[in-house]
């Protein structure tokens, strides 16, 4: 399959549905190596800053492994990844609560213990994970405001300074990936994501403990019913807790 050069604003999620498609077409084994930065941004006519965050998603997705001085190799493919959006959620929606659900457990309790625990350091990371998803979003970078959120959360799991949490956040980030693309496409969610991720962090740098595991929760729920209410998905009506 010979990849098409890429003519759009949204470069890296272009890129992202060539690689899969490539993935799939050509019916890529795991282990296969996918061609070199290089040579994707010769067919794609793109940047290799767009190349390396289609990849960094892709790794995230779980579908590739990225070797550091050995090149991206196929990691596992799954066709129904390849569905249109719309209809990848109605396909997932329990397991995309069930997802949610695991988030609403851990998340919660990071937070606070970040409200706890969190050095100067780990307070500079979330403003700037903040700043970039709010650069993404003004460049309407969907792939961009993904790779920003990982990042604010999983700052926030690193501020409790304990490793298994950490672990954990990162092994259910690999399985949120779809989740956070279908929740940041919905009209209006990722400027409530902002202000939301701004009363988190305010929360965590007043110290307030309480406030920032209530904090987390609503903006864990406000992305369950914002998901639930969309016209293309309707989740389950089950409660996630009180």
């Amino acid at each position: 399959m010979k990849l098409n050069p890429i003519y759009k604003s949204r470069l890296s999620e272009a890129a992202i549905e060539q690689i899969k498609e490539l993935i799939t077409y050509q019916k890529l084994e795991p282990g296969s190596k996918l061609p070199s930065e290089r040579e994707l941004v010769s067919q794609l006519k793109i940047s290799r800053a767009s190349v390396r965050e289609a990849l960094r998603a892709l790794e995230i997705m779980g579908l590739i492994e990225v070797k550091p001085g050995k090149g991206a190799f196929v990691k596992g493919t799954t066709i129904d990844l390849m569905l249109p959006l719309p209809d990848w959620v109605s396909l997932h929606r329990e397991n995309l609560e069930n997802h949610f659900e695991a988030r609403m457990v851990l998340e919660p309790s990071a937070a606070e213990l970040a409200a706890l625990r969190a050095t100067a350091s780990d307070m500079i990371r979330m403003k700037e994970a903040m700043a970039e998803f709010d650069r993404n979003r003004l460049e309407n970078n969907l792939i961009g405001m993904i790779n920003a959120d990982i990042k604010f959360h999983g700052s926030i799991s690193a501020a409790t300074g304990n490793k298994t949490i950490k672990l954990l956040m990162d092994t259910i980030t690999r399985f949120l990936f779809e989740g956070w693309k279908a929740t940041l496409r919905l009209e209006g969610r990722p400027e409530k994501t902002i202000v939301e991720h701004g009363d988190i962090l305010k929360a965590i740098t007043n110290r307030n403990q309480s406030e920032a595991r209530a904090a987390m929760e609503r903006h864990l729920r406000n992305a369950v019913e914002n998901l639930r209410y969309a016209g293309f998905n309707k989740f389950p009506q089950r409660d996630l807790g009180s």
